[in-house]
């Protein structure tokens, strides 16, 4: 029976990928279809089109080869880790490695059949903050609360490891 739960939690899992990964494209898409450059709330938001063929924070420009094999050894890490544990992991785990893996392919599908990730979001211009786009939004949220998952697993283990103890 558990078994059947945690199959129907991969599922529930690769509708949220597919959701999310839905999402992300047609954002892109309209914004580069639109060439859409506005200003939402002055010195805070701002849409704005910009073609980047580099990594994180626009670093390594040009080496779209390079992100792609990078992207991919990646993504074929995580599902190949959710494959093997999948059993032993609770659903809030599970679907955070869905929504990172929906960023991840949300890139991927740019670099493969654009060339170049399509990047949008401009929050706080004057500062100069790098420009991102929603797939850049899971994958940063889902790795900042997989930390959060992670530490309170481990404050939790900690913990009863001192009930034991005494």
């Amino acid at each position: 029976m558990a078994k059947q739960k945690k199959n129907k939690a991969v599922l529930y899992g690769i509708i949220i990928l597919i959701i999310l990964l839905i999402l992300d494209q047609i954002t892109k898409a309209v914004i580069i279809n639109n060439n859409v450059n506005k200003t939402i709330i002055p010195n805070v938001l701002e849409i704005v089109t910009v073609q980047n063929t580099g990594g994180a924070f626009g670093v390594a420009q040009g080496n779209t080869t390079m992100f792609i094999i990078t992207n991919i050894v990646v993504l074929g890490l995580i599902i190949r880790f959710i494959y093997l544990q999948k059993d032993f992991m609770d659903r809030i785990t599970l679907y955070t490695l869905f929504v990172i893996l929906a960023g991840g392919f949300g890139n991927l599908i740019d670099r493969l059949f654009r060339g170049f990730v399509v990047d949008f979001i401009k929050i706080f211009p004057s500062i100069n903050f790098p420009i991102f786009n929603l797939a850049d939004m899971y994958i940063t949220l889902g790795w900042i609360f997989l930390a959060f998952v992670f530490a309170l697993f481990t404050y939790k283990e900690i913990k009863n490891s001192k009930k034991v103890k005494e």
